[in-house]
């Protein structure tokens, strides 16, 4: 495994996070709304294994290109769990700055990928 990698090891600690906020929404909403961030989440975890595994830096730009959007649909669709009285603004808070914190890693490996393009 790359260095990278503590970027997926934050990720599968917000993933754990979540799904346990998850299973804590009405059940209707556990099956919905619940599912589609349970989904978004896995979804970044699976970008940045991508990301990791790419064999060029043009591929690794594009998976974190679209990890940065996932990222922010998570955000969203946590935003919206928030607004539903789902999440307490405690949860909501602390989340969203995981979240944060994994984009900014995100950024950073997309910066050394970028200058070490253009180092070649």
């Amino acid at each position: 495994m790359k260095k990278e990698f503590i970027i997926h090891t934050k990720m599968l600690e917000v993933a754990l996070w979540l799904f346990e906020k998850v299973n804590t929404f009405p059940k209707k909403q556990r099956f919905v709304l619940g599912q589609q961030i349970e989904n978004s989440t896995l979804m970044c975890a699976r970008l940045i294994i991508e990301a990791n595994d790419a064999r060029n830096s043009e591929t690794t730009l594009y998976k974190l290109d679209k990890l940065n959007v996932e990222l922010a649909v998570l955000r969203d669709l946590i935003r919206m769990a928030y607004e539903l009285k789902f999440l307490k603004a405690e949860s909501l808070q602390y989340i969203v700055s995981q979240i944060d914190e994994v984009g900014k890693m995100r950024g950073g490996w997309a910066r050394r990928h970028l200058s070490s393009k253009s180092d070649s």
